[in-house]
């Protein structure tokens, strides 16, 4: 199944949106596990079915940094992964914790599967400057 959950940096390229990294040399690259938004200019260098490509920062438009988070019970929580009717999240707060009742798993980490319908998923949007990646 696709997440449907973004958290990262994005950008649209020939209009297309896809995520975007640096590599060790500061190169700036796109990147898609989707091959219908690929051609023959993107390579899967570790053949994992992540296809990548260096681009021109100029190349790119509408780039921005997402934070996605949920808010259960009025509490920030973390989300970081889902599955059909779930989201895995987590808190460094004990009170927090404590509260939804999520699974103490190391000395400042609660960390639990909640029924989606609990949560309410928040996407923060910030507009980036693709040169100053």
């Amino acid at each position: 199944m696709s997440p449907i959950l973004k958290s990262g940096n994005y950008g649209k390229y020939n209009g297309i949106e896809y995520k975007i990294t640096t590599d060790m040399e500061n190169n700036i690259k796109i990147l898609t596990k989707d091959k219908s938004k690929i051609d023959h200019t993107f390579e899967d260098k570790y053949n994992s079915g992540v296809f990548t490509k260096i681009v021109n920062p100029s190349e790119l438009v509408d780039c921005v940094s997402i934070e996605t988070y949920g808010i259960i019970q009025g509490e920030k929580v973390q989300i970081l992964q889902e599955n059909e009717h779930e989201f895995q999240v987590a808190t460094g707060s004990l009170l927090i914790g404590e509260k939804l009742n999520l699974p103490r798993v190391d000395r400042d980490m609660w960390l639990g599967w909640v029924s989606k319908s609990g949560v309410k998923v928040i996407e923060e949007k910030i507009s980036i400057n693709p040169h100053e990646l």
